[in-house]
C-alpha cells in the first residue's frame, strides 16, 4: 500500500515505515491508495495533491488525535467512523 503523509507528520511517517508501508511525498507524482495529513490545521489546502489521486479514489485520513494503531486499522479495513 503506498501512503502519501504530509512532511509534518515525521513521527507517523517513520512508525508507517516501520511496519512495512510504502511511504511517499504529498507533493510527489506518485499515485497514492491513502492520504494522512492534518486536517485542523489546514491539512490539504495547500498541498498540490491532484497527482496523487488514483482514479478509483483514495482513502484520506485526519490524523486528529489518532494513534498509530488506529491509523493502521484504519488502513487495513478501509473503515473510517461516522462523523455524526
Amino acid at each position: 500500500m503506498k501512503i502519501c503523509i504530509s512532511d509534518e507528520l515525521r513521527n507517523v511517517k517513520l512508525e508507517l515505515k516501520k511496519r512495512g508501508y510504502e511511504i511517499v511525498s504529498m507533493n510527489s507524482n506518485n499515485e497514492c491508495d491513502a492520504m494522512i495529513c492534518d486536517l485542523k490545521n489546514g491539512g490539504l489546502q495547500n498541498i498540490n495533491c491532484e497527482n496523487n489521486i488514483k482514479k478509483d479514489g483514495i482513502l484520506i485520513i485526519d490524523i486528529g488525535s489518532k494513534s498509530i494503531d488506529e491509523i493502521e486499522y484504519i488502513l487495513k479495513n478501509r473503515i473510517y467512523s461516522s462523523l455524526f
